[in-house]
């Protein structure tokens, strides 16, 4: 299967692509470009078109990932590139979008107190950052029922190689987890869904079970083999804006 991944210079990136290029024959692109990366802006249609073409799927992980971000930072590379993004995909025939989106579009409910959050859960954005998530599945949605695209919309929790303080252990998704659920959302006979991303932390809060349902999700790694020691919570951190720093 050739896969496009989008935001391949990014963190979240570099967690994911040495675990899917076995499986799976990459295209990469980013804005910043890189070394085998083709640089270009997908707020540009043109390109977006360009880098679809011939591919089986994409894996959309480009955006501006500050959840501090105002809307007109946000607007061009978290609503924009999202469209033209699936406008592509429905050109070219490419049947599977995997849409990254984020536990920010829930993180109301972590300023609320609530101490578990189900995949059925309404949206509850924190921040613009997490509304432009929630637009982003809603859009996914219409493109799905309206062409028949296949898209997963992966929540992701906090995406680092060890969680940096106690906060982040209910949210947090280490790299290998986080491919497993990549590559089942890669690879599930799902139409359209939404799904929660995080490891298989001790700590409950945020449930998985559509995921492990529907995409074969089995994570494995626990955040709380590294709480011994951690700091209550980041510098400058505060309610949910926490949750994915990436």
């Amino acid at each position: 299967m050739k896969v496009l991944v989008t935001g391949a210079a990014g963190g979240v990136a570099r967690l994911l692509l040495g675990g899917l290029a076995p499986a799976f024959d990459l295209r990469l692109t980013d804005v910043a470009g890189g070394a085998g990366v083709v640089a270009g802006d997908l707020c540009e249609p043109a390109f977006a078109r360009e880098v679809c073409a011939g591919v089986d799927a994409v894996v959309h992980l480009a955006a501006n990932a500050d959840p501090d971000a105002q809307w007109a930072d946000l607007r061009g590379p978290n609503a924009d590139a999202v469209v033209n993004v699936l406008d592509a995909s429905v050109a070219a025939g490419v049947p599977r979008v995997v849409l990254a989106s984020s536990l920010h579009a829930l993180g109301g409910y972590v300023d609320a107190g609530v101490a578990e959050v189900g995949e059925d859960a309404p949206p509850y954005p924190c921040c613009a950052y997490g509304a432009l998530k929630v637009f982003a599945e809603a859009t996914a949605r219409v493109y799905a029922d309206r062409f028949g695209l296949r898209v997963a919309c992966l929540r992701l929790g906090g995406v680092r190689d060890e969680p940096p303080a106690r906060s982040w252990l209910p949210g947090w998704l280490s790299g290998p987890d986080l491919v497993r659920l990549v590559t089942g959302a890669l690879t599930a006979d799902v139409g359209y869904g939404v799904y929660h991303g995080v490891s298989a932390n001790s700590t409950p809060q945020w449930r998985c079970d559509r995921a492990r349902a529907e995409l074969g999700y089995a994570p494995r790694d626990d955040s709380a083999r590294y709480a011994a020691g951690l700091p209550d919570d980041l510098a400058g951190a505060g309610g949910a804006r926490r949750l994915h720093l990436t």
